[in-house]
């Protein structure tokens, strides 16, 4: 694991000092023959509704093409279920893989969505073929909400999580406008995987290239950070959201989970120092970094860094620039999930005052950035929509989705969707 920190720190008015540390944590894959082996179970929603606009045929598609992209001894298996839930293949090689593709191809419509049920067989599958070292984990899709069997979100989520803890992992990944996006994305959290919104049925091959790209890419698993404030500090506060426990000591310990070379994590942490402070090298904060190394020869070795955070507490603010974006793209994830609450109340005007507002931020970083470029261009033509109460299910899963990219540094689940929706404003521009 490769880790920095980056410092941005200024005086307060009331006398106190603000420091805000960021941190990047990037990792190196192992060679291909080196990686390690993956067990995965793809699970598919063949509800009634999936019949529609194409969508089982584009996860079908989907499932076939992670059929061919496995390696010989990695394990595949496919759960199908509606109101039923039907093992189309049990763990099965790689080099088994015209088998996969003809029993992908024979899956059909249902009816209603069992989705704990599809979600049990698949755990079941990879428990089953668990590979010791290796990535275990289920892939779950719907495009509905769970109304057989287990339905419960708490229930689900527990369920979820006892698998993390045994070494089977969840990723979820939401079809459509009409599934529970909420939901999926607790469960990814509690599963130690991602979630994956997939907006136009022919988005699906794309979302689940990535996937296996990042499970290819692995360079770490079971990342987790401790922050432990000095006695000088006030109040700490940490502005990405991933799972986290206090500890008896105060510290605060945060699950990043697994660690992938395509897409290095961020932590963005305040710390208020007390006013009373006036020496002049003020001991902020430490933070331990642990996790599971991949190492180039195979296997993995334990890893722990402890990092140190010290400021020299000077008359002028000390400005990071990278630190300063990543606290604008947190603004805006927020903005997002505000405004997606305004909306839930009918305040369609307050929903479109925050997005503008941060748009407006933004925006004198933006000619030079493409990705804020692409941020401000997005906040300003939802503030539009919001202005004119005309935000859609889909619209709103886009901002959560967005969201959540930012505030649990996965911006690669947004790329294919972030270019077609940057599309579509473009045509509705020429409109």
């Amino acid at each position: 694991m490769n880790t920095n920190i980056l410092l941005d720190h200024e005086p307060v008015a009331d006398g106190g000092y603000l420091v805000r540390a960021l941190l990047r944590v990037a990792g190196e894959a192992p060679e291909a023959a080196d990686r390690p082996p993956l067990n995965l179970s793809v699970v598919l929603d063949r509800s009634g509704s999936m019949g529609s606009m194409g969508k089982l045929d584009r996860a079908k598609e989907a499932a076939s093409l992670l059929a061919r992209r496995v390696g010989d001894d990695d394990v595949v298996s496919i759960v199908a279920y509606d109101d039923d839930v039907r093992t189309v293949a049990g763990p099965t090689p790689g080099s088994r893989r015209q088998e996969l593709l003809d029993r992908i191809a024979r899956i059909g419509t249902g009816g209603m969505t069992n989705l704990s049920g599809g979600w049990l067989r698949g755990r079941e599958l990879v428990s089953g073929a668990l590979v010791d070292g290796g990535v275990n984990r289920v892939l779950l899709l719907t495009d509905g909400l769970a109304n057989v069997g287990i339905t419960e979100p708490g229930q689900l989520r527990g369920l979820v999580g006892s698998a993390a803890a045994k070494g089977v992992s969840t990723t979820t990944i939401g079809f459509g406008a009409d599934y529970d996006e909420r939901l999926l994305r607790f469960l990814a959290e509690a599963g130690g995987g991602s979630t994956y919104y997939i907006e136009n049925p022919d988005q699906a091959p794309a979302v689940f290239e990535a996937e296996i790209q990042g499970l290819m890419a692995l360079a770490a698993q079971n990342v987790v950070v401790t922050v432990t404030p000095a006695g000088a500090v006030e109040h700490a506060t940490v502005l990405h959201q991933y799972p986290r426990q206090q500890t008896g000591d105060g510290s605060l310990r945060l699950e990043l989970g697994d660690l992938y070379a395509l897409e290095p994590r961020s932590l963005l942490c305040e710390f208020l120092l007390t006013s009373d402070v006036d020496a002049a090298e003020v001991d902020v904060a430490t933070l331990t970094i642990e996790g599971y190394v991949l190492l180039p020869e195979g296997g993995v070795e334990q890893r722990t860094v402890k990092l140190p955070i010290r400021v020299t507490r000077a008359g002028a603010a000390v400005v990071d620039p990278e630190v300063r974006r990543e606290l604008l793209l947190l603004e805006a994830a927020r903005a997002r999930e505000e405004a997606l609450d305004d909306r839930a109340r009918g305040a369609f005007q307050d929903g479109a005052r925050r997005l503008r507002q941060v748009a407006e931020k933004l925006a004198p970083l933006a000619p030079s950035d493409p990705e804020l470029r692409d941020e401000v261009d997005d906040l300003r033509d939802l503030a539009q929509r919001f202005d004119e109460e005309q935000v859609s299910a889909r619209d709103a899963k886009w901002m959560y989705q967005r969201a959540y990219g930012s505030i649990q540094s996965k911006r690669s689940t947004l790329e294919r969707l972030r270019d077609d929706r940057a599309e579509e404003r473009a045509g509705r521009r020429k409109s």
